[in-house]
């Protein structure tokens, strides 16, 4: 997906794995930048020819193909999730390549040493409140971290099916390697500008991973008015904090 002209601004999806679920912040976007998002490998659209357990440095190099293709220069990369993951290790790997990274809840896993939170958290809600769910089009997956905007609801179904189907090989090929990269301080200063965003409706776990991970590289966080995915909960908000922190760092 490219979309508006512009500077540079590379979307990288969370596990999802399918970037239809940014079409609406992309467009929102797209008015002052050429926007470049993309299924990461093993999702929907882009099913490598090699099956591997995926990890940041994986995805990290996929994102650097990208703006190196594009060819217009230093890009402002975000991400979400394992995206976060993503646009993280890209900051740290290619800084060369980077004007700024903009990170929301990166799957931070090894940065919350508390039982109980992180994937046990997800389990716990799937097997108390699945059963409450069935019959109603939603996934507990998403009910625990979306809270109040789901995909089942938002988008067509050959979309829920490509997702549905992006899960199963997360949980495969993701899951315990793309989500246990901790960041140290000396990594971290290997980005030049580096802004982190946590939802005000996200269970504790995840905004604390990222403000511990913030803080330890000296960038700042802000509070969205969202869960997990401020993309779908309040893309206009989101969008408008996006553009305020990519302008920040021209000049």
């Amino acid at each position: 997906m490219t979309l508006g002209e512009g500077p540079l601004f590379v979307i990288m999806p969370d596990g999802v794995n399918d970037c239809e679920l940014y079409s609406e912040f992309a467009a929102l976007m797209a008015d002052e930048f050429t926007v470049v998002s993309f299924d990461p490998r093993g999702g929907s659209r882009s099913m490598p020819t090699v099956h591997q357990k995926i990890t940041p440095e994986i995805l990290a190099d996929d994102i650097a193909s990208i703006i190196r293709h594009m060819n217009m220069g230093k890009a402002t990369i975000f991400g979400c999730s394992s995206g976060g993951q993503g646009v993280l290790m890209t900051g740290v790997k290619y800084p060369e390549l980077i004007k700024n990274v903009i990170v929301h809840e990166a799957a931070l896993q090894m940065d919350v040493q508390i039982p109980g939170v992180g994937f046990d958290f997800i389990q716990t809600f799937g097997k108390v409140y699945g059963p409450h769910l069935s019959g109603r089009n939603i996934n507990p997956f998403f009910a625990s971290l979306f809270v109040s905007v789901f995909p089942e609801d938002r988008f067509d179904k050959e979309t829920n099916d490509r997702i549905e189907a992006n899960l199963a090989y997360w949980n495969q090929y993701y899951l315990g390697t793309v989500d246990v990269h901790s960041y140290t301080s000396e990594e971290l200063a290997k980005i030049s500008a580096c802004d982190f965003s946590v939802g005000s409706w996200t269970p504790a776990w995840h905004p604390y991973a990222n403000i511990e991970t913030a803080k330890r590289g000296g960038f700042s966080y802000t509070w969205m008015p969202s869960a997990h995915y401020p993309v779908l909960t309040c893309p206009e908000i989101y969008a408008d904090f996006c553009k305020k922190t990519i302008h920040k760092y021209e000049g």
